[in-house]
């Protein structure tokens, strides 16, 4: 077993485990997030009238603005992004529509507030604390300009496609995808997938078998990592399966990472 693996597996089932996590990823109700007076007086307008296509359209584009459509739905999702294909497909617009004019007005508008999945914003929890808590311990994060030529240790500012750029342009190396994090140390360069797992199956499923897909195809000069939380060390099917990482597949909690980055020697 990978040893950064079997290090985290006993650090997750000892005590106080999510205790530190939460200062990592705070799992704290984020705020509603209100509509303005008349977007509101016309919701309930069109909804009293039972108007589907207005209504329908009103909070397609109250999406724009930053807020949700009432409730989880694939095909409004398809409408917000495609809002050409309304007219294509009418059936399944106007069946939509059905469905929110049998909500109450009260429960539309309540969905349309409703604030962020806490869920969603995991990803940049872990971003806001690797820019807190690293450059505090004397590891900066520099521009491309002077992360080059930067020996002790350092993290690349950007992510994403700002990775992806620096790592196939200057590096020669090939990712699939840009990622969370890249790191440099000497000739040493990390590149970390950080995710936060809090149910098991389904896309949970996907997104750890990518991950572990990501580690085993990047090793060398430049080491794939994975920083794996929540039920990963729990799940009995996902443990086995970051118990199969060789020795230079690492995987590892969040708060081991510091202490593989300064292992790079």
């Amino acid at each position: 077993m990978n040893e950064w693996v079997k290090k985290s597996i006993e650090l997750a089932n000892s005590e106080g485990y999510l205790d530190k996590l939460s200062n990592i990823y705070p799992a704290t109700p984020l705020p509603i997030r209100p509509l303005d007076k008349q977007d509101s007086e016309s919701i309930r307008s069109l909804h009293e009238k039972g108007d589907i296509e207005g209504l329908l359209r009103l909070l397609l584009e109250i999406t724009k603005k930053g807020h949700p459509f009432p409730m989880e739905h694939p095909y409004a999702s398809i409408f917000r992004q495609k809002p050409g294909l309304i007219e294509k497909n009418p059936l399944v617009f106007r069946e939509l529509g059905k469905i929110v004019l049998s909500m109450s007005v009260e429960d539309v508008i309540k969905g349309v507030e409703r604030p962020i999945d806490i869920n969603r914003v995991m990803g940049q929890a872990f971003y806001n604390w690797l820019g807190r808590h690293f450059p505090s311990r004397g590891i900066p994060i520099l521009p491309e300009s002077q992360f080059g030529n930067y020996v002790s240790g350092a993290f690349f500012h950007g992510r994403d496609a700002d990775i992806l750029g620096y790592v196939t342009r200057v590096l020669g190396h090939t990712l699939e995808r840009g990622r969370d994090f890249l790191y440099k140390k000497g000739d040493k360069f990390v590149v970390g997938e950080a995710r936060f797992l809090s149910t098991g199956g389904g896309s949970q499923d996907r997104d750890l078998n990518e991950t572990i897909e990501f580690i085993r195809q990047n090793k060398g000069r430049v080491i794939g990592l994975g920083v794996l939380d929540g039920i990963v060390w729990f799940n009995k099917s996902y443990v086995r399966k970051l118990s199969d990482l060789k020795d230079d597949e690492p995987a590892l909690t969040v708060l081991l990472l510091e202490d593989f980055l300064k292992s790079l020697g």
